[in-house]
């Protein structure tokens, strides 16, 4: 959405290079105090990264919100409120598929150069044993230093804006991502899981802030492809899914050479047993670590750092993940 400023600009009043007009935390235009905006025409503090950064967006209820923060401050309302920002949460249906967002994305903090970790999962929206389980491919941005929350989006069928909506009230409650495993969320077998996937986000967020596991996100081990530092830094892709699913999805565009399969239940005897394996394992820059959704995966890294093994990173999201973003970038 483009704002038509011509009036605007016709009267002196200050704009953005996208032609946005400025204004403070009361609506009121940077250019002249007496000159009031809100609304899609207007550019706003993104709660979602804090600071001076700004940016426009485009949806209903910020503006409504502003509509009323600028009322209260004209009628000169004792204790008017002030606009906080916006964090930017929208969602889109298509043909009965739903994909919902709050916050930035990791493309923007990519560009922005700040400091991010990027969780990708794929629970179901309620109980497993309960009818019309669907899955809901969710994924995390925050800061790994100190947990900041900086952005979720999510697809499926069913329950996807639920769980963004949790997502962004705890990023305006300024909660971290280790924070959302402790949330209580409403729970019964028809609309929720023992483990929601809000608190499945936290659980691995909180994973890696400990450090007790460290991840690669599908885009990234695509960049390393592509770079050459892949092939260059020799390393290697085990591939933990049992014989029936490596027959059922192919292994991203990895060199053949690096490749490894064994299944989760051999891990542990495997590498013990083979002492080429273990050399193969060490001897490269790290082990990426894949099964079809992550969590195997994450077992397996777990057991490979307890034997002593260094860089080894899960896949995160893993085949599931990996497919999605290599559709995306082709």
């Amino acid at each position: 959405v483009r704002p038509s400023p011509g009036f605007v600009q016709a009267a002196g009043i200050e704009l953005t290079p996208r032609g946005h007009v400025k204004v403070d935390e009361r609506m009121r235009t940077i250019t002249d105090p007496c000159v009031w905006a809100v609304g899609d025409a207007i550019e706003v503090k993104n709660s979602a990264v804090g600071g001076e950064e700004t940016w426009a967006v485009a949806l209903g209820g910020p503006a409504n919100r502003q509509g009323r923060i600028c009322a209260e401050n004209i009628v000169g309302k004792k204790n008017a409120s002030t606009y906080l920002g916006t964090i930017g949460s929208n969602g889109v249906q298509l043909w009965g598929t739903t994909a919902a967002a709050t916050g930035v994305s990791e493309k923007f903090l990519k560009a922005k150069g700040l400091p991010y970790k990027a969780v990708y999962l794929h629970p179901r929206q309620h109980a497993e044993f309960y009818p019309n389980s669907m899955f809901i491919h969710l994924k995390l941005v925050f800061d790994p230093s100190n947990g900041k929350i900086w952005g979720a989006q999510a697809v499926g069928e069913d329950g996807v804006e639920k769980r963004i909506d949790v997502i962004a009230t705890a990023m305006m409650g300024n909660m971290t991502a280790r924070d959302l495993q402790d949330l209580e969320l409403c729970y019964a077998p028809p609309f929720g899981a023992a483990r929601d996937p809000v608190n499945f986000a936290g659980m691995v967020a909180g994973n890696i802030m400990d450090g007790l596991v460290d991840t690669i996100t599908p885009l990234e081990l695509i960049d390393l492809i592509k770079s050459g530092e892949y092939t260059k830094g020799k390393y290697c892709f085990l591939d933990v899914r049992p014989p029936s699913a490596v027959a059922s999805g192919p292994l991203p565009l990895v060199p053949e050479d690096s490749k490894l399969n064994v299944e989760l239940e051999k891990v542990r005897q495997t590498v013990l047993s083979d002492a080429k394996l273990q050399q193969r394992l060490k001897d490269g820059a790290g082990v990426i670590v894949s099964c079809n959704s992550g969590q195997r995966a994450h077992v397996a890294s777990r057991m490979l750092i307890l034997q002593g093994f260094t860089g080894v990173k899960v896949l995160s999201g893993s085949l599931w993940s990996y497919q999605m973003a290599e559709a995306c970038t082709k």
